[in-house]
């Protein structure tokens, strides 16, 4: 929890563009309920949160989600993720994109992942293209981000287009490191 307020808060003014409204003070118990309601939605099967490590100083870097996992007719979920600033262009988010795209289809059993990604946000839509997700569309103020509600676009893809990129993600050194 003081790992995650200290990040959050230190990325607060570079967050603010990509994430819902955050309270003006993170405290620890803030943290707290949210690490509680985040395992209590995992043991539910709704969402999976994990963090994102630097491998050797075992820092965190950030986060990525699972949520919205639909075990219906769907056999869907949306990813989210965040990072650090300093750290971006690094390709931690590469590696776990496309670590949590892979547990998804071949160990969760799901059929489709989506992502929906602010308009202004080029650095997750590159990231998206990088990995294959197809652009199916724009929808129209979905976010409310920044004190606004802002236009997203909607990128998905099939666990039968993940199968194409799996091995080309392992060559690329994106899973499997």
């Amino acid at each position: 929890a003081l790992e995650i307020s200290n990040i959050m808060n230190k990325n607060r003014s570079f967050l603010v563009k990509w994430l819902q409204p955050q309270p003006e003070i993170l405290t620890l118990d803030y943290i707290f309920a949210l690490i509680k309601d985040d395992h209590k939605q995992a043991r539910l099967g709704n969402r999976l949160d994990l963090g994102l490590f630097d491998s050797i100083s075992e820092k965190l870097l950030g986060k990525i989600a699972l949520h919205s996992v639909d075990y219906g007719i769907q056999r869907s979920a949306y990813i989210s993720y965040w990072l650090d600033e300093k750290e971006q262009g690094k390709g931690y988010m590469t590696e776990a994109l496309a670590t949590l795209i892979s547990f998804a289809f071949e160990e969760a059993g799901l059929h489709r992942i989506n992502l929906k990604i602010g308009i202004e946000n080029e650095p997750s839509l590159k990231l998206a293209k990088k990995l294959g997700f197809i652009k199916e569309g724009i929808e129209r103020k979905s976010l409310f981000i920044d004190g606004k509600w802002r236009d997203s676009v909607i990128l998905g893809m099939l666990d039968e287009e993940y199968d194409k990129f799996a091995d080309e993600w392992i060559d690329k050194g994106y899973l499997g490191v």
